[in-house]
C-alpha cells in the first residue's frame, strides 16, 4: 500500500522524476489548492510512458513543467465551464419536453410515470424506491405530500423536475408507446431508433463528467459516437472523431440548433474564443486537435 506524502515530499518526488519547478512556494499553493492527485492527470501527456497507463514509469520528457501542467488544468477548467453551461440548457429543454408532450398525451393521469400501461414495470420498480429514499424528501415534493397525504406520487411536472438526467433518458427509453418515444426523438431531428439514445447518452456522460470535474482535454468515450447525421457533412473518414472530445463538441452543437437562439453558433463561437486565448501557450500541443471539430453551419 502506498503512504500518504506531505507538499514538501510531493515536490521533491517530481522534480527527481524530471519536472522542472520554478517556483517552489506557489507550487505548494496550489497542490495544497487542487492536489497532487487531481494534477496528475494534466501532467500525465508529460510523461515518457505517455499515453501507455498500465506501464507508467512516472518519468518526464525534457520540457515537462509545473507551470504548463496549471496551465492545462486552468484550460480544461474554463472548457468545463462553458460546457456545463450549455449542457445543464440541453437537459432542460429535455426534462422540459419529456413532461409537456407526455403529460398533455395522458392528461387524466398526472403520474403516468408510474403507470404500467405506460412504461414498462422494472423503470416504475425501481422509480419507486428512489421516490421514498430521495425524491419524496425534496422540499418542493415533501409540501406536496404534506397538503395531498392522500397521494402515493406528486404529478409529472413537479416530481420529474427531481430526477437525475440518467433516470430522465431511461424514462424515455422505457416508454411503451413506441409512437411516443419516437415523437421525442423527432424533437431534436431524429426520424429513428438508434442514434438518439446515443447522442443522449454521450451528453449525460459529458454532463457527469463536467459536474464531478473530471479532465476533458483528453477524454477517450467509453462508447463511440454513430455517425448518423453527420456523414454527409463529414464526407469521409474522421479518425477519432467518434471516440474523443471533438465529437462530443459536435453532438453538443448539435443539439444546441434544436433550442431556442443562435445557441448552436454561439457555443461553436465561445470554443474557439477560449482556444484563441490561449493559442500562444505550450499546452496547444495537447489541445490543438480542438481546432479541427467540423463544426455546423446551421440545423441539420
Amino acid at each position: 500500500m502506498k503512504t500518504a506524502t506531505t507538499i514538501e515530499e510531493q515536490i521533491t518526488r517530481l522534480k527527481d522524476r524530471g519536472m522542472s519547478i520554478g517556483d517552489e512556494k506557489r507550487a505548494s499553493e496550489i497542490l495544497l489548492d487542487v492536489g497532487y492527485y487531481r494534477l496528475g492527470f494534466y501532467w500525465f501527456p508529460m510523461e515518457i510512458s505517455y499515453p501507455d497507463k498500465d506501464k507508467r514509469n512516472h518519468k518526464f520528457k525534457s520540457g515537462a513543467s509545473f507551470d504548463k501542467c496549471v496551465r492545462l488544468y486552468e484550460f480544461d477548467k474554463e472548457l468545463r465551464c462553458i460546457l456545463s453551461l450549455y449542457l445543464h440548457d440541453i437537459e432542460v429543454n429535455l426534462r422540459t419536453k419529456v413532461i409537456y408532450y407526455i403529460s398533455n398525451k395522458y392528461r387524466n393521469n398526472p403520474i403516468w410515470f408510474s403507470d404500467e400501461q405506460v412504461v414498462m414495470q422494472s423503470f416504475i420498480n425501481s422509480f419507486a424506491k428512489k421516490y421514498e429514499e430521495e425524491i419524496k424528501n425534496n422540499d418542493v415534493i415533501s409540501r406536496h405530500h404534506a397538503k395531498h397525504s392522500e397521494v402515493r406520487y406528486a404529478p409529472a411536472w413537479k416530481t420529474l423536475e427531481y430526477i437525475s438526467f440518467g433516470d430522465l433518458i431511461r424514462l424515455i427509453e422505457n416508454l411503451k408507446d413506441n409512437k411516443m418515444r419516437l415523437s421525442i426523438y423527432k424533437l431534436y431531428g431524429f426520424n429513428e431508433e438508434m442514434t438518439f439514445p446515443n447522442y443522449i447518452e454521450i451528453i449525460r456522460q459529458i454532463r457527469n463528467c463536467c459536474a464531478h470535474g473530471h479532465p476533458l482535454f483528453d477524454l477517450k468515450l467509453y462508447k463511440s459516437l454513430r455517425s448518423g447525421k453527420f456523414k454527409k457533412v463529414l464526407n469521409g473518414d474522421q479518425g477519432d472523431l467518434w471516440s474523443s472530445l471533438k465529437g462530443v463538441l459536435l453532438i453538443i452543437q448539435y443539439f444546441l440548433f434544436y433550442l431556442p437562439g443562435n445557441k448552436g453558433v454561439q457555443f461553436s463561437k465561445d470554443i474557439k474564443r477560449l482556444m484563441n486565448k490561449h493559442r500562444q501557450e505550450d499546452i496547444m500541443d495537447y489541445v490543438n486537435y480542438i481546432n479541427s471539430v467540423p463544426w455546423l453551419d446551421e440545423k441539420l
